[in-house]
């Protein structure tokens, strides 16, 4: 799921938007703090193996995050399909940037701590 928002966002980001490159930096530095953000909420996950695979204790916040993720995706891309200028407005690149990287960032938190997880239970 995290491939198909980077590729949906990222192909978006390339492809119609006025000033690629400006919003690309706005994109990484909020992948960044995103990934942070999700590392630091997953931090009291617990883990445990059983027969063999790795196993997460229950949660809503992967659920919460993958809607919440699409939710902001959806509705970003609605309102330029309503505002096709929005593209070529500066502040605009910019707030997409931003709040498509940190989005993006939500999921690789989690899956750095998942993979984190794994490689101190499986090696104990």
């Amino acid at each position: 799921m995290p491939l198909v928002f980077v590729i949906w966002g990222l192909d978006t980001v390339v492809n119609k938007f006025a000033f690629p490159n400006k919003l690309l930096s706005f994109y990484l530095f909020a992948l960044i703090l995103g990934f942070l953000f999700s590392y630091l909420l997953y931090m009291q996950r617990s883990f445990y193996v059983k027969k063999g695979q790795l196993i997460q204790a229950g949660s809503i916040l992967p659920l919460v995050i993958m809607l919440t993720n699409f939710l902001v995706k959806y509705s970003l891309n609605v309102i330029l399909a309503i505002h096709p200028t929005l593209y070529i407005q500066t502040n605009f690149n910019i707030f997409y940037g931003i709040i498509s990287g940190f989005t993006v960032g939500l999921f690789f938190g989690g899956i750095y701590k998942t993979f984190i997880a794994k490689k101190k239970l499986t090696n104990s």
